[in-house]
């Protein structure tokens, strides 16, 4: 059974004839093809052309433009008859544009039919394909189709509601606008983790990406009231492994005791271990291996365990470790740097549509890998930094500090011990959109004192990494402010020491 309506198309047709200035909201959605009928479909096409062109029309140059186009119709069909029977449609220009709209749902589960149908087909029709395979193009094929639905927006006053809207924050404030992460300054900073953005860490290998990943997943979802949905997309490691790790991070217990079991035979790592059960029955996050899947595998899975799993609406946290080809093949026209591009954009796609954050992890390339000092600390040492700079909202190199970093940054006694840690790593911001409640600096170059010298360095953020848990300590604002006050000390004491003539 076909779907259609040809009282609707009559309406819409005199309702434009009747009330021209209608047409340009009618223009930005509607077709030649939303109209089933052939002889419809012409007029509209005949329509369309005159008024985009300026020119007005009446129902005898409209006839007779159609006659000299010298289309032939399958009926017997007097086009000047016609006109004029559509002429007559009793329809207002409110009711012309909401037929039209009535004409565009016609033609979207015309269109939706079709693409059923090829379902189906697929299907029935034996393939070497497996079942992630077919559903994939499945959700692809309903969801590309789905997304036309709806109509262009027009362009809309900045002004017209902004005093409604600031007005209305202020009446219920937030000290967030997204979700709150593990990281105090990196909350201050930033705002939180943002529904509907991508954000991205590039790294060197075993310098403590994934850690960085698991650890945000977990204390994001802990760390928040609403205690948000979190999936973690994996493309190298089992569940046992990642379940080993986090145990290792919530108890405190060394991985190595934990793998093997040792654990039993240390009463104290019994009691950190035992003390953990209860935390964890609160706690939830899903995994999933996505080593040999498609891009398009990926999002489709990632939009089922949505709907599955999250209120419709509901932001949510999908973490994805981490960005590199899995399941796509390369070819001699799609090179590596183009895929994992292509990536980065669907990632993007996918957290506006589903109203997710949406976090990976790149590899910095040779540059990057082989910097030193932070020589490279900026997006050239990123592998597809491009798309990742066009994309993405938030992006930072994560690495360990250089030793003459960590003795730079760090305070230490006289007898060697540390005495006021800034941490192991540092978080260096390159690209962010947003800023949090407190963003003096997020980004910006700062004064410090190294080695005597001033000089303009990137902000960062400190951290370290020790046994699967990553902890922050403050920004290099906060170095510097103890440099600061440090230096007003020894000048004191300095002065103290002096006497007066």
């Amino acid at each position: 059974m076909e779907i259609f309506s040809i009282q609707t198309e009559k309406r819409v047709l005199g309702g434009i004839i009747n009330h021209q200035e209608v047409f340009p909201d009618l223009d930005i959605f509607l077709t030649p093809e939303h109209f089933f009928n052939e002889v419809h479909s012409t007029i509209y096409m005949v329509i369309k052309s005159c008024l985009s062109e300026g020119d007005k029309i009446d129902k005898i140059v409209l006839a007779n433009k159609i006659k000299d186009i010298g289309v032939s119709f399958k009926d017997d069909i007097d086009i000047f008859d016609y006109i004029e029977d559509l002429s007559f449609t009793q329809v207002t220009e409110k009711g012309t544009i909401e037929n039209a709209e009535t004409l565009h749902q016609i033609r979207m589960r015309r269109d939706l039919k079709q693409v059923l149908k090829g379902c189906i087909n697929d299907l029935e029709t034996p393939k070497e394909r497996t079942f992630d395979d077919i559903v994939s193009t499945l959700d692809g094929s309903l969801n590309s189709e789905i997304s036309k639905y709806g109509f262009d927006n027009e362009p809309e006053d900045l002004f017209d509601d902004l005093e409604e809207v600031t007005e209305t924050s202020g009446n219920d404030p937030d000290e967030d606008t997204g979700f709150l992460t593990p990281y105090s300054e990196f909350n201050r900073l930033y705002g939180g983790l943002r529904p509907g953005n991508l954000y991205a860490i590039a790294a060197r290998p075993g310098q403590g990406k994934t850690t960085f990943l698991s650890y945000l997943g977990l204390h994001t979802h802990i760390s928040n009231p609403s205690k948000p949905k979190v999936l973690y997309l994996d493309t190298e490691m089992s569940k046992k492994e990642l379940q080993m790790r986090i145990l290792a991070s919530l108890s405190g217990v060394p991985v190595w005791h934990i793998e093997t079991g040792n654990w039993r035979k240390d009463p104290m790592k019994v009691k950190s271990i035992r003390e953990t059960w209860p935390k964890i029955k609160d706690f939830s996050m899903d995994h999933y291996r996505v080593g040999d899947k498609t891009v398009e595998q990926i999002i489709s899975f990632i939009r089922r365990w949505y709907y599955k799993n999250v209120k419709r609406g509901e932001p949510a946290l999908v973490i994805y470790d981490y960005l590199k080809l899995t399941g796509e093949s390369i070819t001699k026209n799609w090179a590596e740097y183009q895929a994992i591009g292509e990536k980065v954009s669907k990632l993007k796609k996918i957290s506006e549509e589903l109203n997710c954050v949406v976090f990976t992890a790149v590899q910095l390339n040779r540059t990057g890998e082989n910097s030193r000092a932070g020589s490279v600390d900026d997006s050239s040492a990123i592998a597809q930094s491009d798309r990742l700079q066009w994309f993405a909202s938030f992006v930072a190199i994560f690495r360990r500090k250089w030793p003459e970093e960590i003795a730079a940054d760090n305070v230490y006694h006289p007898n060697g011990q540390l005495a006021i840690d800034f941490g192991t790593h540092k978080l260096i911001p390159l690209k962010t959109r947003f800023q949090g409640k407190d963003a003096a600096g997020h980004h910006d170059l700062l004064l410090r004192n190294i080695n005597g010298n001033q000089r303009w360095v990137s902000n960062f953020l400190n951290f370290s990494v020790d046994n699967f848990t990553v902890r922050e300590h403050g920004s290099l604002e906060n170095i510097i402010e103890h440099e600061n006050a440090q230096h007003e000390i020894d000048d004191q004491a300095e002065n103290d020491g002096q006497l007066e003539i």
